[in-house]
């Protein structure tokens, strides 16, 4: 190992919790640094969501920094939240330190996850450390939900979409596995790579989307992390409805075209993941009077219920190969 001596455990999480500075939670009920932390949630409906990041699954040296890999550990998990609709609040992080992992190496962590921290309005409150085989993150996020009158949590579900409502999706998903690919294909150097390597390394997660929707009234969303249409998939068979979702209205990233072309940019977008964007699903009046840039895709339909179906312009079905499933894990290659 080289570089700074690695101090004992206690030490290391002193050094953790000054580094955070304020992203560490300080003003909370039990701050960090006890058995456990403890804090007051804003609103009485507690939503709670966890998270892996795993070197050589999630992540390798030559994808992504240190800073990279800790700020992704917050959003994407803050986006699970940002998904039902919640108010991220605080998280809870475990470390796996690996047999390489250096003093340095774990500064880079909390500096990129201090940073997201910042972006997405959280605080860390706690966590653990162990040393092991291979190195892991484990993140827990904890919000809140608003109660209604009748004491319902205001959230947004998979198992709420109904016929008639139409589905559709912030930002341009696919972003993010065009970044991933410019990296594998060796041509993470041509400019328009730029904005899609952010988009993997550094995603924001759509909290504020998130909430603009559960209070106008929209019951169904979820993020798009496995690709889009297996996310859509999932509330499909949560909801016992079809999807039906239209190629050509899918917002594609400009560069992730102009360096893939369009069929492999449509792949991409359905099923490339890690883009961490909403897909919601409502009345398509109050999906259009949200203030975030939503593109509509498509509708819930009554045939084929537990299905998603992605259209050409002349209504044959298009079929996309499977996104990404963390337990299978096999490769995908674009249409």
């Amino acid at each position: 190992m080289t570089g700074e001596p690695a101090p004992g455990e206690f030490a290391l999480i002193d050094r953790i919790i000054e580094r955070l500075g304020d992203a560490a939670a300080r003003d909370i009920l039990v701050p960090p640094g006890d058995d456990a932390a403890g804090w007051a949630p804003a609103n009485p409906g507690v939503v709670a969501t966890t998270d892996v990041l795993t070197e050589g699954t999630h992540w390798r040296p030559d994808t992504m920094s240190l800073e990279d890999v800790g700020w992704r550990a917050v959003a994407t998990n803050v986006s699970d939240l940002a998904a039902m609709g919640a108010t991220p609040e605080v998280l809870l992080v475990a470390a796996v330190l690996g047999p390489a992992i250096t003093v340095e190496d774990i500064d880079r962590f909390i500096d990129g996850m201090a940073a997201a921290c910042r972006v997405h309005g959280v605080v860390v409150a706690g966590g653990d450390i162990v040393r092991g085989g291979a190195t892991s993150f484990a993140v827990s996020a904890l919000g809140s939900a608003r109660i209604d009158r009748a004491g319902r949590a205001l959230v947004l579900r998979r198992d709420a979409a109904k016929v008639g409502d139409v589905v559709a999706v912030s930002g341009s998903p696919g972003a993010s596995a065009s970044g991933l690919a410019a990296i594998e294909a060796g041509r993470a150097h041509e400019p328009a790579a730029g904005p899609l390597l952010t988009a993997h390394r550094r995603p924001v997660a759509q909290v504020e989307l998130g909430l603009a929707a559960v209070v106008r009234g929209i019951h169904c969303g979820i993020d798009i992390s496995d690709g889009l249409a297996q996310d859509l998939g999932h509330v499909a068979r949560a909801s016992d409805a079809g999807i039906e979702v239209d190629l050509e209205r899918l917002p594609l990233h400009i560069h992730a075209m102009s360096m893939f072309g369009i069929d492999v940019a449509r792949s991409y977008a359905l099923n490339g993941g890690d883009d961490y964007e909403l897909a919601l699903i409502g009345r398509a009046d109050i999906l259009e009077s949200l203030a975030a840039p939503l593109t509509r895709i498509g509708r819930v339909v009554a045939d084929h219920p537990g299905e998603v179906i992605v259209l050409r312009a002349d209504g044959r079905v298009y079929d996309p190969p499977a996104g990404w499933d963390q337990l299978r894990m096999r490769p995908w290659a674009p249409a």
